[in-house]
């Protein structure tokens, strides 16, 4: 009786995430809230681009600036 309690148990939990995603999606599929556009992404390529072109120009990581221990 035990292990059919923990087996229901551990069944319960490990499939309510997939149960609280499905019903995320429901939703937002139904209000049009979470949808994603090609247009939301043509920021990152320029992103990408400013960070290309600093690390050819300077291609090591920029130091804290405080090198040895302050007291």
């Amino acid at each position: 009786m035990t292990a059919m309690i923990t087996f229901l148990l551990l069944t319960v939990v490990l499939l309510a995430p997939f149960g609280v995603v499905a019903a995320i999606t429901s939703v937002s599929h139904r209000d049009g809230t979470l949808r994603l556009h090609a247009s939301q992404f043509r920021g990152v390529e320029h992103d990408l681009g400013a960070v290309r072109t600093r690390f050819e120009n300077h291609p090591v990581w920029p130091s804290p600036g405080v090198l040895g221990e302050r007291r």
